[in-house]
């Protein structure tokens, strides 16, 4: 009787074993940690919206892991180069992606090459940011709202040349919808990014773009250009008084949304880890008010919801590209 009594672990000694297996990865991840930073890759340059939205989640994930997260900025082929880079890394939770629609929704109808699978090769840890971009136009433009200027255009007879910060971006396509919504001719004038894009309308080279309203913004302030609608589900937080595109009679409502991506192969145990820090990040009052700023919205959903939106954005950007024809070099 003693020796079996000996031979069996107590409940004590079971529950200690217990909890040092479930602690396990967490530990050894710790470890492994030190001295290494966490990389969030941005697929465009410095200094634009995705950006300015990548280096605010760095510094607060690296905040609430109590880690050191960088942002390296690989841009090239309308985001699609960075990401590649990341679906190919090792799936180890330090190589990130700040991923958009452009990137994971738009380019596998966009580019018959693509070099990597959105849906097979990564995995969402959190949606950031969700939200319209503005349909602005220079501050001489003699329409002051969105019907205005179809009606100018019908009058004039000639096409509206309108900019935009590459060909099949996001902000290309939301124009196309109002091109094949309502039949006004149109042209398309791709820019390679937003500022330069502002730069022109607010100098008078185009008098009509679609751009994302943090880059906007600092140009609509100062009155050098003027917003006639926004797209996505609702009105953007920082331009209450622009009405959407629905509103405008044109029947588009996809928004665009930022996106926290991981290799798909990371471990179930890091992705709940990332997932539950990036959701804590979004929690931050400070965090919501400046994602606000720059015309998004934080309003976290679960990783189920945003994977339903997910799928639901790509066919219908899918149609969109299939429908008005964009194709890329």
């Amino acid at each position: 009787m003693k020796n079996s009594c000996t031979s069996m672990p107590s409940r004590r000694a079971l529950l200690i074993s217990a909890a040092t297996l479930t602690a396990a990865p967490l530990l050894a991840h710790a470890a492994n940690t030190r001295g290494k930073a966490i990389r969030i890759v941005v697929p465009f340059p410095a200094g634009g919206g995705t950006d300015v939205m990548g280096r605010l989640i760095a510094l607060e994930l690296g905040r609430e892991l109590n880690a050191t997260v960088i942002v390296d900025n690989v841009p090239g082929a309308t985001g699609t180069l960075g990401s590649a880079q990341v679906a190919r890394s090792a799936p180890d939770g330090f190589t990130l992606l700040l991923g958009i629609s452009a990137t994971h929704s738009i380019a596998p109808a966009l580019f018959k090459d693509l070099k990597y699978s959105p849906e097979r090769d990564f995995v969402a840890l959190a949606r950031i940011a969700h939200g319209g971009n503005v349909l602005v136009a220079n501050a001489k433009y003699a329409a002051d709202t969105l019907p205005e200027m179809l009606a100018l255009v019908k009058r004039s007879g000639a096409p509206l040349m309108y900019g935009s910060w590459g060909t099949g971006s996001g902000g290309h396509l939301a124009v196309e919808s109002i091109r094949l919504s309502t039949g006004i001719p149109m042209e398309h004038v791709p820019y390679k990014g937003v500022a330069p894009l502002l730069q022109d309308l607010a100098g008078g080279q185009i008098e009509v773009a679609m751009a994302d309203v943090a880059g906007a913004l600092p140009l609509l302030q100062a009155g050098k250009i003027k917003a006639l609608a926004v797209s996505g589900r609702k009105r953007s937080s920082a331009l209450p008084q622009v009405p959407t595109l629905v509103e405008s009679g044109v029947a588009f409502d996809t928004e665009i949304w930022y996106t926290l991506f991981a290799p798909a192969k990371l471990s179930p145990v890091d992705v709940q880890r990332l997932a539950q820090a990036s959701a804590q990040v979004l929690l931050q009052p400070r965090v919501v008010e400046k994602i606000r700023s720059l015309g998004m919205e934080a309003e976290p959903i679960s990783r189920e919801a945003f994977e339903k939106q997910w799928h639901e954005d790509t066919a219908v950007w899918a149609r969109l590209v299939q429908v008005s024809g964009v194709t890329v070099n």
